[in-house]
């Protein structure tokens, strides 16, 4: 009867120090990667998590937007303040204002007729500003740019309506 001694063989050990090596370098490729994007964008999501909310249902309205009054309700088109004419799903028209003027905060108010209806306020957030932008096809679009506590850029994007018929 051969005896045999508990314990794993040098080859059980390899491949458990493989299996771990490999499952650690995965960790560390993602945590480089996170890293990294996290330099791209100045904006920290985590501590600002209403970012992506407001850029989300900024670009909703743009693309529901038929166009852009001058002025509603006392206020008026400026780098503060965006003023469009949009229509809901139900297929009725709606006037939205995003208003950008108190620091750290934004409002997005929404009026039926001459009624509002709505009042969505967002905290926390970077200095927004709002320019008109124009394609090379000559349609108008919404350009979208925020700066943080520093002064650095951290968000820049262009919506562009869909076309209404």
């Amino acid at each position: 009867m051969v005896r045999r001694e508990r314990g794993y063989t040098m080859m059980e050990v390899v491949i458990a120090m493989a299996i771990f090596g490999v499952a650690l370098w995965i960790v560390v490729i993602l945590t480089a990667e996170m890293r990294a994007n996290e330099k791209r964008y100045p904006v920290n999501f985590m501590e600002n998590p209403e970012v992506s909310s407001v850029m989300a249902r900024i670009r909703k309205d743009v693309f529901d937007t038929k166009y852009y009054p001058s002025e509603f309700q006392g206020f008026e088109q400026t780098p503060k303040t965006l003023i469009l004419y949009t229509l809901t799903q139900s297929g009725f028209g709606e006037t939205v204002i995003w208003d950008f003027r108190t620091k750290g905060d934004v409002h997005r108010k929404s009026f039926n007729a001459t009624q509002q209806v709505a009042d969505w306020v967002a905290h926390g957030l970077p200095n927004f500003s709002i320019d008109t932008y124009e394609l090379s096809t000559g349609q108008d679009a919404v350009r979208v740019t925020a700066v943080d506590d520093n002064n650095r850029l951290a968000i820049d994007e262009i919506f562009v309506p869909r076309p209404h018929d």
